[in-house]
């Protein structure tokens, strides 16, 4: 009686045991979340390609990434999969590749840690959606490009402004002369640098970038001669818009699309960021 009650004993552990180790071993995942901006920290290094897997990447552990879920009908039940969003990380990590997306990538929780949105992107609201029955869509990108309107004609190499962007990895990063509102081109920034501090007035719509590197007088201001807080940008909301209205074709009475501004005042100078598109009903 005493050696069943042993064996049993045994039996009983060893299934625990397996029962432990299978738990253990179950795969678990990110939520990831359904608005335009969801924010990731890489917990190890990912190599990994764009998506038509034309040049390889590597996207370094602790690195704070913006990116879309991406799940297919052949994928495993449960499975989470995201794409990385190369145009809001910093050039250090895209290059000069003009990919908009990385590949899928398994989104478990040895890869990923969900994490709040940054402060240095709250500039702009990055969690605001529509439903899909307004005729409103949300394209608000972190973008701000030198004026105070979307041009009636954008989207070509010849026009051109100052752009100024702050990434998802925490880079501060200014274009002399960009194209406005185009991104399918190769852009080099003229000065990238990396923040190290942040500081926001909410009720002031105030955002201060503190940086070790330099940055241009358009955009900033040396504040202190030693430390890593020694250039400041200062990004302010004015909490007012602009509108640019497209007609179809040559009408002047057929509305095509509504795009929608933001006022910004970038260390003073004038800013806006395109941060909806309207389409009136016909």
């Amino acid at each position: 009686m005493q050696l069943k009650a042993t064996l049993l004993g045994v039996g009983v552990v060893a299934g625990l045991s397996l029962f432990a180790t299978g738990a253990s071993a179950a795969t678990t995942y990110v939520k990831v979340g359904q608005t335009n901006h969801n924010f990731l920290k890489t917990k190890r290094t990912i190599q990994t390609t764009d998506e038509d897997k034309q040049f390889k990447l590597t996207i370094p552990k602790g690195t704070i990434v913006d990116v879309v879920e991406t799940n297919w009908h052949g994928d495993k039940k449960g499975q989470v999969h995201v794409e990385i969003n190369l145009q809001r990380v910093s050039y250090k990590i895209r290059g000069k590749h003009i990919a908009f997306q990385t590949d899928r990538i398994l989104a478990t929780t040895k890869t990923f840690k969900k994490v709040r949105v940054p402060q240095y992107v709250q500039y702009y609201t990055t969690q605001k959606v529509y439903p899909e029955n307004v005729n409103r869509t949300r394209v608000a990108d972190g973008n701000l490009y030198a004026g105070l309107k979307v041009p009636d004609i954008y989207r070509q190499l010849k026009l051109t402004a100052a752009r100024l962007y702050v990434t998802s990895d925490g880079y501060l990063e200014y274009y002399k002369s960009a194209p406005v509102m185009y991104l399918q081109t190769t852009q080099i920034p003229t000065t990238s640098a990396k923040i190290t501090k942040v500081k926001r007035v909410p009720g002031k719509g105030l955002t201060m970038l503190y940086t070790k590197t330099a940055v241009p007088t358009a955009i900033g201001k040396r504040v202190s001669k030693t430390g890593n807080q020694q250039y400041l940008t200062t990004i302010k909301r004015r909490y007012r818009s602009s509108a640019t209205v497209f007609y179809r074709g040559n009408a002047k009475t057929a509305v095509d699309s509504i795009r929608l501004a933001s006022l910004y005042k970038v260390n003073d100078h004038d800013f806006f960021m395109n941060t909806d598109v309207v389409f009136p009903e016909y």
